[in-house]
């Protein structure tokens, strides 16, 4: 499954309330306002570092350079890719 959070975990806890639905082989794309958990050291990243073990993490290079951010956890993808990873997946879940 493939996991898109658009929300940042300052403003919401959608990354939180999301993990309890990660399985082991799952990817999640941090969009939006969420891109902030991949790009700087805080306990939000701490926990997905944890979990990137089992986990494919990415981010959405659009929504990093509008906010003037480098992703530090996962993978940079642009919206092409970001399109290939939803066709890869036969499901994919949105966290507002």
């Amino acid at each position: 499954m493939l996991h898109i959070i658009k929300s940042s975990p300052f403003s919401r806890n959608t990354f939180i309330d999301s993990i309890a639905y990660f399985n082991d082989g799952d990817a999640v794309i941090f969009i939006q306002d969420a891109v902030v958990i991949t790009a700087s050291q805080h306990k939000y990243a701490k926990i997905l570092q944890d979990l990137m073990p089992e986990l494919s993490v990415y981010s959405l290079t659009e929504d990093l350079n509008a906010r003037g951010l480098s992703c530090i956890l996962g993978q940079q993808v642009s919206y092409p890719e970001f399109v290939n990873l939803t066709v890869a997946h036969l499901q994919t879940q949105t966290w507002n």
